[in-house]
């Protein structure tokens, strides 16, 4: 009984026809980048991200210019001064060319303490800036999304 119940639900769960709209709509959109400034690293991620998740084929196109800001804040200190606890912050102001230039603003922030090993430190503060930059990325996708729509 069991191994035919168990066989319904996957033979019903398989055959439901279910695909997500937003990776349809993801993939109609080519975006081409005009101009970055900022963060270096940071800039590269997200245009290596655009150039991931563009179809070359769209008929949907938008022009892109971008400009990233990084910060890292001191939050506290120990007795000695040294710095314990930091603020990463990133913000992407996003200039859609293409649509009357429409000015988008992104802010991402994220509270970390120090690692006493400097290379596992930058590592960690890099797959931040890698996280940050797929996060901005995806709402700036939904917005183009919805002017595309408009």
């Amino acid at each position: 009984m069991k191994k035919i119940f168990i066989l319904i639900i996957i033979t019903f769960l398989n055959s439901c026809g279910y695909t997500s709209l937003y990776e349809e709509m993801k993939s109609d959109l080519k975006i081409n980048v005009i101009s970055m400034e900022g963060d270096f690293e940071i800039n590269n991620f997200i245009k290596n991200n655009f150039k991931i998740s563009s179809n070359k084929d769209s008929s949907k196109i938008h022009d892109i210019a971008f400009e990233s800001k990084y910060k890292k804040i001191v939050l506290a200190k120990n007795a000695t001064g040294e710095a314990t606890d930091y603020n990463l912050e990133m913000i992407v102001k996003f200039i859609i060319t293409s649509s009357d230039n429409k000015e988008l603003e992104f802010k991402e922030n994220f509270k970390i303490k120090k690692n006493s090993d400097n290379f596992e430190q930058s590592n960690y503060e890099k797959d931040i800036k890698r996280n940050f930059s797929e996060i901005v990325e995806e709402k700036l996708i939904l917005n183009l999304i919805k002017i595309s729509d408009n």
